[in-house]
């Protein structure tokens, strides 16, 4: 809508930029003046957000992690984590340790269980996404996190990318004006997948494992709700698949009435040089940003006549410090709880819509509690 306000946020300054081994990054981290106990149960998705930032804060210690379907036990090669215990059950190690902080890496369709199980002990929960498969599980999850005191986030990243970081700033300061298009794109190679990924009841959708990331950021980026989607997610001519797509597209609808859209594909060729394709352009009413992998981040404004490279700035934390900064120091993290659940329920909408082939309506305003 004309004049809409987006969502402030914690910060607007650019961070300095990191030396080239972290170590000035490192230097700039709060602490916490106490030994933050972190457990993971998993590896699978983003673990490395929480491992490399534990592996280099003195207040973390991962204490035990729990087998999943992902082999754990090489993070004992890391000096840093020479003592952590594993086990073979997170059911075990629940019963066993105390966390103050637990890593939900384990498959989709077993996660909700794990965050139900980690909350229910009091301890704040980052969770790999999608945070829940179905809309049963999203509300015992959105239930279970609104305890008073209990943090809890997603593994999105790339909201914490210099060039897509960067856009939602310029965004917020005008530079576009509204957005009323989006078009994003998630192309990326097939590799080797577990077994898990064949089977519905544990992958969830190709929308719901890699779609999360992009509508993420349009959500994000330009401050609006999805209203609407319509959904096409298929196996074609790929048996070898098994239930998972390997093409998707869907149609969504802003508050604001505006249009995004997300195409996706496990077609990208094994030689190119990168395993992901993303792309995402937003179009306003003064102007449009894009951003592709391959090109980084170009601005083309209404007084300009070329393509403009903006200046990148850097978020001041990483994601996982970012949060504990929120669980422990009163700060607000990048990611807003709320946020996790619309675009999740956004994805349980767009399975739906393909199911039923027909266009499916989201609430208008959220009943989570925002943070």
């Amino acid at each position: 809508m004309a004049g809409a306000t987006l969502p402030a946020l914690p910060f607007l300054a650019a961070a300095q930029d990191p030396a080239p081994d972290g170590s000035e990054r490192r230097a700039d981290w709060p602490t916490f003046g106490r030994k933050i106990r972190v457990g993971m149960v998993g590896l699978e998705g983003h673990p490395g957000l929480v491992l490399d930032v534990t592996a280099h804060h003195p207040d973390l210690e991962l204490v035990a992690i729990a087998r999943d379907t992902v082999p754990v036990d090489g993070v004992k090669r890391r000096k840093e984590f020479q003592n952590t215990r594993i086990y073979n059950d997170y059911r075990e190690m629940f019963a066993k340790e105390q966390f103050d902080v637990v890593g939900a890496c384990n498959t989709n369709g077993h996660r909700a269980e794990v965050i139900l199980a980690a909350t229910a002990k009091g301890w704040h929960v980052l969770a790999e996404k999608p945070v829940a498969l179905t809309r049963e599980e999203l509300d015992a999850v959105r239930t279970a996190t609104q305890k008073p005191g209990l943090a809890f986030t997603s593994l999105l990243p790339m909201r914490y990318e210099p060039p897509l970081y960067t856009m939602g700033m310029m965004v917020r300061e005008g530079a576009i004006g509204d957005v009323l298009l989006m078009n994003g794109q998630k192309s990326y190679k097939l590799g080797s997948r577990p077994q898990w990924f064949k089977q519905r009841d544990l992958y969830g959708s190709t929308m719901l494992w890699i779609g999360v990331h992009q509508l993420d950021l349009m959500h994000w980026v330009s401050g609006q709700r999805f209203s609407a989607v319509y959904s096409y997610e298929q196996n074609v001519q790929a048996p070898g698949y098994g239930e998972m797509e390997n093409i998707c597209g869907a149609v969504m609808h802003l508050e604001n009435g505006g249009v995004a859209t997300l195409s996706m594909d496990y077609h990208r060729p094994d030689s190119a040089s990168t395993h992901g394709d993303d792309r995402l352009r937003v179009v306003g009413t003064k102007g449009i940003l894009e951003y592709r992998i391959a090109d980084g981040l170009m601005l083309l404004s209404q007084n300009g006549s070329a393509l403009e490279s903006p200046t990148l700035r850097h978020p001041p934390l990483p994601l996982f410090l970012d949060f504990l900064t929120e669980a422990y120091l009163g700060g607000q993290m990048l990611i807003r709880r709320d946020e996790v659940f619309h675009v999740v329920e956004t994805l349980i909408a767009a399975r739906d819509s393909d199911i039923h082939g027909r266009r499916v309506e989201l609430p208008i305003e959220s009943h989570a509690t925002k943070k």
